[in-house]
């Protein structure tokens, strides 16, 4: 279980849970522009969460290409990257009055090195529709006694019809067992580039 904070004010959760062979299922719930200042008064704001629940497959290069042979030509490579490919459900939670609540299917395959004792990261595709545009409206909201009228902004969110493409870096530096660093980047079709860095905890 991974414990995930950046510097754009974003929270995550992570869990991953082994299957027998090379099948493992793992969830995600990460909260986007979270107000921290308010934690403490339990009145904590986000604009949106995201979570997943996919089901992964994992093999060493080695494992892979060493299985091929042509002829009496064989390989013997080692595992020096995980090959992986994940699939499942992302759904996407919004902050506003108005439902924006939406679900869709979610597919990531890339390359996973290094170890979870020192330097690790992955390069990857996510392919996953995304937040397109976000249209603000006024809606008449339910008013105390004293109010005859209210008027509240509100936000209406249209999704890609296509689906958004994202490539992505990600580095960890583990410093210790429980704690480590987290930088990389990631591009998209529909939302800006990122350059992002953060810490974790695995409990």
């Amino acid at each position: 279980l991974l414990i995930s904070y950046s510097d754009s004010d974003n929270i995550g959760f992570y869990g991953s849970l082994p299957l027998p062979g090379p099948l493992y299922v793992n969830a995600s719930r990460i909260a986007y522009g979270t107000n921290l200042r308010n934690l403490d008064n339990e009145e904590a704001e986000f604009e949106k969460t995201v979570n997943t629940l996919r089901l992964g497959a994992h093999i060493g290069i080695g494992d892979l290409l060493n299985s091929v042979s042509v002829g009496s030509v064989s390989l013997n490579l080692k595992n020096f990257v995980d090959v992986f490919v994940e699939g499942g459900i992302k759904s996407y939670s919004f902050d506003t009055s108005f439902d924006n609540d939406e679900s869709f299917g979610s597919v990531v395959a890339g390359i996973r090195y290094g170890n979870a004792n020192d330097w690790e990261g992955r390069i990857y595709f996510d392919f996953s529709k995304e937040v397109k545009n976000e249209e603000t409206f006024i809606n008449y909201g339910p008013c105390p006694p004293e109010i005859e009228i209210c008027l509240v902004d509100d936000v209406v969110i249209e999704f890609s019809d296509d689906t958004d493409i994202k490539a992505v870096l990600d580095i960890t530096y583990n410093a210790t067992k429980n704690f480590g660093v987290l930088m990389g980047f990631k591009t998209s079709q529909y939302l800006e580039n990122e350059v992002f860095l953060g810490f974790q905890l695995q409990i």
